[in-house]
C-alpha cells in the first residue's frame, strides 16, 4: 500500500479536530436505519442494543445500576410506611456520612432492628469496598472488624422476625464472605438465607449474583454461567454484572453450561445471556432459543442486534469512512474502492438472507403471540433484497396488529415511505410523498438523521429519474414564459438534497452534509435556477411544500451564488445579487470583523477613500472600473483599481468573504491541487498587465508592480504546493526547493524586474524598499 500523503493526513487531523467541537462526538455513529428500540426491550436491556462501543455506558439509558439505587429506595420508602422521605433515605443508605443520622430516623418511627442493620452496613462497607486502581493499592482491610462485624450481622439476622432485614443481613454476610476469601462460608450464608428468607426480593438476586461470581472465582465456570445466566433473565438490577462477568469467556463455557441445565427454561436463559455477548453472530442462538420459546422477551432485541450488526456491512460504503468500524473499503490512495465496497455487501446480503429465511419461518409458527415487530423485520429483509413488493401486505399485517410501541409504528412508517420511493411514481404522488418525507424531518440522534439522509438521497434521485417533461407540464409550470436553462428536475433534486443538510450552528453527524458545502459545490447555474425557481409566483402546492421542506435559507443561497459569480469576475451580476440580501448582512457579522478594501501586504502609499470600507460600495467601484475598462481600455488606474479589487476578493485579500464563506491559513498547503483563480489571481494580474500597457504615471506604475508582483509571489507559492513531493525525505525536500528557486521563482519575477527597471526613482519604490524583504533581496542580487 502507498504511504498516506502528508497533506492527506493533516487534513484528516484538522477535520477531526474541528468535528470534535463545539458538540461531543458520538463515537458509536453508523449507518443503520434500523432502530433497536422498534424490538421488545425488558428494563435495563438498552445496553445490550448493538453498538461497537461494547460496554454501551450512554447516559441516556436506564442501567442496572441506576435501576437497583431507585428500587432499592422505593423499597425502604414503603418499609418505612412513608415516613421518611426519599431523598432522606437515598442520603442515609449511600452517603458514607449520614448513616448514624438515618439511623436516628428510623428508631424515632419503631424500626430499630433497621437502625441498628444500617449502622452495621455502613461499616461493612467501610472494608468491603477498599479496592486497587491503576494508581495506588487497596487500603489493608481490617481483618478482625470484619470478623466481629459478620458474627453481630448472624446473631441479628437468627433474631430479625422480617424477611425485608434478615435479606439484607444475608446480602452483607456474602459481601464480607467475599472481601475475607472465605468461600466455604459464602456458600453456606446463601444456602441459609435462600432457605430462610420466605418473601424474597431483588435483594436475593443480587445474593445470587454474588453467588454466581464466588463460582466463577472458584473455577467451577459452567455452574457459574448457569447461575449469572438466571440473574440475567430474573434480575434487571443485576443484568449488566451478569452480562459483565461472563464477557470474557468463550463458546466452550456457555456449552458446558448448558449441559448442566436441568430443563428447557433453564438452557433459554443461557442462550439469552450468550446471544448479547459481542463479537459473534446470533443467529444460531435465535434458532435455539425459538425452539424452546418464540414468544421469548428477549427474542425480539437478539434480532435487533443481528439486524443492526450486519448493516453495517451493507451500507458498507457509508460506514467505511466512520470512527465506529474500521472497514475495509479503501484503496491504496485512501479513496472508497467499490470492489471492496461491493464484496462487504453481498457478504452482508447472504447473512441478512438467512436472517429472512429464519424470520419466515418463525412467523409460520402458530405459537408466536406478536407478530408485528417480525412482520415489520420480514419487511426490512426483503427491502434489502431488493424484493419491494414484498413489503406492502407485511407492512399492512404489522399495522393490523395495533403495535403498542411508539418505535415500531415509526418503523413501519419508515418502510412504508421507503416502499412509496422504490415503486411508486412520483408525478401523482407527489405531495403525498413530501408529507410522509415530513413526518422524519426532526432528528434526536444518528439514527434520525441516518433516515432523513437515505429517505432525501432517493427523493433526489426520484426526481432526477422522472422522463423529461415538455413545455407546460407540471415540472416547467413555474417557468413559464422565461427561458430556463436548467432542469427543473435538478433544481428538485437540489432542494430535496438540502432537507437533510445541517444548518448553520446545528448539531453535524457524521452521514450527511451542510447547507453551506451543498451550496458551495454547486454550479452557479443551479444557484440562479433555484432562486428562480423559490421566487416564482406559479409554484404549485407540491413545489411549495418542497421548499419549506428543504429548509434551505435564501439568503444564504444568493451569498453563495453571488460568490460564484465573483469568482468568474461577473461583478456587476453579483452586486445585483448581493443586493437582494439583507443590508445588514454586510454591516454585522462577518463581514464587521473581517472585511477591509485594503489587502493583505499592501503598501498604500496615497490616501485611500474611505466609502471603500462599505463592502456594497466597494464591490459598487469595481463594477465602476470593470464597465471603465471596456469602454476605455486605456484607462490605467481603472486597470489597476480593478486589479487591487480582484485581488482583495481572493484568497490573499482581506475582501474574501465576496468569494467564500470560510477562509484557512492552510487551505493551499493541505488542499488539492488548484489553478483556480481565487488562489492563483490570474484575472488580477491580467489587469495589472493591462494597467502597465496602458503607460501609467511612474507612481501609478509602481503600485502596479508592486501588486503584480503580489500576485506572481502568490502564483508560484500555488506552483510549488501543488509540485512538493510527497516525501518524508529531507534530502528530497530540500532537492525540490532548491530547484524550484533556481530554475522556477525567476520565472515569477517579471514585475519585480520592471519596478527595479523601470519604476526605481519613484517614491512609492522607496517606500517598497522599506516594508518588502523580498523585493530587497530581488535588488540586491
Amino acid at each position: 500500500m502507498k504511504r498516506p500523503k502528508i497533506k492527506k493526513l493533516l487534513a484528516y487531523f484538522i477535520l477531526f479536530s474541528i468535528a470534535c467541537g463545539p458538540g461531543p462526538l458520538d463515537f458509536t455513529e453508523y449507518f443503520t436505519i434500523f432502530y433497536p428500540e422498534a424490538a421488545n426491550n425488558p428494563s435495563a436491556t438498552q445496553p445490550y442494543f448493538y453498538t461497537n462501543d461494547f460496554l454501551n455506558q450512554q447516559y441516556s439509558m436506564l442501567n442496572s445500576a441506576q435501576l437497583a439505587d431507585s428500587l432499592n429506595i422505593e423499597s425502604w420508602y414503603n418499609y418505612t410506611d412513608k415516613k421518611i422521605d426519599k431523598a432522606a433515605i437515598k442520603k442515609g443508605l449511600y452517603e458514607k456520612t449520614l448513616g448514624e443520622e438515618f439511623a436516628s430516623q428510623l428508631r424515632k418511627i419503631g424500626k430499630t432492628e433497621a437502625a441498628d442493620y444500617v449502622l452495621l452496613a455502613q461499616e461493612a462497607d467501610k472494608e468491603t469496598e477498599k479496592f486497587s486502581t491503576y494508581w495506588e493499592p487497596a487500603e489493608p482491610v481490617n481483618e478482625q472488624l470484619l470478623a466481629d462485624l459478620r458474627d453481630v450481622a448472624l446473631i441479628n439476622a437468627d433474631k430479625s422476625k422480617s424477611d425485608f432485614i434478615k435479606e439484607r443481613y444475608g446480602f452483607q454476610l456474602m459481601k464480607m464472605d467475599a472481601k475475607a476469601n472465605d468461600w466455604r462460608s459464602l456458600f453456606s450464608d446463601y444456602e441459609k438465607f435462600q432457605e430462610e428468607v420466605k418473601t424474597k426480593t431483588y435483594i436475593s438476586e443480587w445474593s445470587q449474583s454474588r453467588y454466581a461470581g464466588a463460582l466463577l472465582y472458584q473455577g467451577d465456570t459452567a455452574k457459574s454461567v448457569l447461575e449469572f445466566a438466571k440473574v440475567f433473565e430474573k434480575s434487571p438490577t443485576r443484568r449488566n454484572q451478569a452480562d459483565l462477568s461472563v464477557r470474557r469467556l468463550t463458546r466452550q463455557h456457555f456449552k458446558e453450561a448448558l449441559g448442566l441445565c436441568q430443563s428447557e427454561e433453564e438452557k433459554l436463559m443461557v442462550y439469552a445471556l450468550q446471544a448479547i455477548q459481542p463479537f459473534q453472530d446470533g443467529l444460531e442462538l435465535l434458532t435455539q432459543m425459538t425452539a424452546i420459546n418464540p414468544n421469548h422477551p428477549m427474542l425480539e432485541l437478539v434480532m435487533a442486534r443481528e439486524i443492526n450488526k450486519n448493516e453495517v456491512n451493507f451500507y458498507a460504503e457509508k460506514n467505511g469512512g466512520l470512527y465506529s468500524h474500521n472497514l475495509d473499503v479503501l484503496d491504496e490512495n485512501y479513496k472508497i474502492d467499490t470492489n471492496k465496497v461491493q464484496t462487504i455487501t453481498n457478504q452482508s446480503k447472504t447473512y441478512f438472507q438467512s436472517l429472512l429465511a429464519f424470520n419466515e419461518s418463525l412467523l409460520r409458527n402458530e405459537t408466536l403471540n406478536e407478530k408485528a415487530f417480525w412482520l415489520t423485520t420480514a419487511a426490512y429483509l426483503h427491502y434489502i433484497g431488493g424484493n419491494y413488493l414484498a413489503m406492502k401486505p407485511l407492512l399492512s399485517r404489522a399495522e393490523d396488529e395495533s403495535p403498542d410501541s411508539p418505535s415500531l409504528q415509526n418503523q413501519i412508517k419508515l418502510f412504508k415511505t421507503l416502499y412509496f420511493l422504490e415503486t411508486e411514481a412520483i408525478d401523482a404522488e407527489e405531495e403525498s410523498l413530501l408529507e410522509q418525507i415530513a413526518q422524519f424531518k426532526k432528528t434526536d440522534n444518528f439514527r434520525d438523521n441516518n433516515v432523513l439522509v437515505l429517505l432525501t438521497d432517493k427523493l433526489r434521485d426520484k426526481y432526477l429519474n422522472i422522463e423529461k417533461a415538455p413545455a407546460k407540464s407540471w415540472l416547467q409550470s413555474c417557468f413559464q414564459g422565461k427561458e430556463q436553462n436548467i432542469d427543473t428536475r435538478k433544481i428538485k433534486a437540489f432542494l430535496a438534497e438540502n432537507i437533510p443538510a445541517v444548518k448553520e450552528n446545528d448539531y453535524s453527524y457524521m452521514n450527511g452534509t451542510s447547507e453551506a458545502r451543498l451550496l458551495e459545490i454547486q454550479e452557479p447555474q443551479l444557484l440562479e435556477a433555484t432562486i428562480d425557481f423559490i421566487n416564482s409566483e406559479d409554484l404549485s402546492s407540491a413545489d411549495e411544500q418542497l421548499i419549506t421542506l428543504s429548509g434551505i435559507n435564501k439568503s444564504n443561497l444568493l451569498m453563495a451564488y453571488g460568490r460564484k459569480l465573483i469568482r468568474t469576475q461577473q461583478y456587476e451580476k453579483a452586486l445585483a445579487v448581493f443586493k437582494q440580501c439583507e443590508a445588514s448582512h454586510f454591516f454585522e457579522g462577518a463581514f464587521m470583523h473581517y472585511f477591509s478594501p485594503i489587502p493583505r501586504q499592501f503598501i498604500i502609499g496615497e490616501e485611500i477613500d474611505e466609502g471603500l470600507l462599505s463592502p456594497i460600495y466597494f464591490l459598487e467601484n469595481a463594477v465602476k472600473n470593470q464597465k471603465e475598462v471596456i469602454d476605455n481600455p486605456k484607462n490605467a488606474r481603472a486597470w489597476y483599481e480593478l486589479g487591487l479589487a480582484a485581488y482583495n476578493m481572493s484568497y490573499w485579500g482581506k475582501g474574501w468573504l465576496f468569494s467564500d464563506r470560510e477562509w484557512s491559513s492552510m487551505e493551499i498547503q493541505y488542499g488539492e491541487p488548484t489553478s483556480e483563480d481565487y488562489f492563483t489571481n490570474t484575472y488580477a494580474k491580467e489587469c495589472f498587465e493591462k494597467a502597465l500597457a496602458a503607460n501609467p504615471e511612474a507612481e501609478l506604475g509602481a503600485k502596479i508592480c508592486y501588486m503584480g508582483a503580489l500576485c506572481e509571489r502568490n502564483q508560484y507559492f500555488v506552483a510549488y504546493t501543488n509540485g512538493k513531493p510527497n516525501t518524508y525525505k529531507q534530502e528530497e525536500l530540500d532537492y525540490y526547493r532548491i530547484k524550484m528557486e533556481t530554475s522556477v521563482k525567476p520565472t515569477f519575477q517579471s514585475f519585480f524586474k520592471r519596478l527595479k527597471n523601470k519604476y526605481d526613482e519613484t517614491a512609492y519604490e522607496s517606500q517598497v524598499i522599506k516594508e518588502c524583504m523580498s523585493y530587497v533581496s530581488f535588488k540586491l542580487q
